[in-house]
C-alpha cells in the first residue's frame, strides 16, 4: 500500500517528495522477501528497508506505521489510484494525515498544513456542491 507524501500527491496535495513509502504486510523480520523481490525488478539494496529503483527513485519499505491501526484494518482505508501507470492501494489522505500528526517530525509538520488544506477545500467543495443540488 502506497503510504506517506507519495501518496498525499498522487490524491491532490500540492507538495513534492524524492522517496516513495510503500506499507508492507509482512513482519519486519522478513525484509529479506522484499529485497529479493525488488533485486528481480533492477532495484539496488541499499539498507534493510531501502532499494534504489533504476532511475534511482528511493523507496522505503514499512512493516509498521505509527499512529494507524493494523495493515488490515487500514486497507479498508485505501483507493486504488494509479501510480507509475499501476493502479494500487493507495491510504486515503485522511489517515496519512493521523501518521503525520502521531509522528510530527520537523518535515511532517509542513506536510500536515498542506494536507489540511487539500481536505478542507474538498470538504468546503462537497458542502457547496450539496447546497446547490
Amino acid at each position: 500500500m502506497l503510504i506517506g507524501m507519495s501518496a498525499a500527491v498522487v490524491q491532490g496535495v500540492m507538495e513534492t517528495t524524492l522517496d516513495v513509502d510503500i506499507w508492507i504486510n509482512l513482519p519486519p523480520r522478513q525484509y529479506m522477501r522484499v529485497q529479493q523481490v525488488a533485486r528481480r525488478v533492477g532495484g539496488v539494496v541499499a539498507a534493510n528497508t531501502v532499494v534504489y529503483l533504476d532511475d534511482g527513485t528511493p523507496v522505503n519499505f514499512i512493516f509498521e506505521v505509527d499512529g494507524l491501526k493494523s495493515f488490515e484494518s487500514e486497507a479498508k482505508n485505501t483507493e486504488r489510484l494509479k501510480f507509475h501507470g499501476k493502479r494500487i492501494h493507495v491510504l486515503k489522505l485522511e489517515r496519512i494525515l493521523k501518521s503525520k500528526e502521531t509522528v510530527a517530525r520537523d518535515k511532517d509538520r509542513a506536510h500536515i498544513i498542506h494536507i489540511r488544506n487539500l481536505l478542507r477545500c474538498r470538504r468546503a467543495t462537497a458542502l457547496r456542491t450539496k447546497k446547490s443540488a
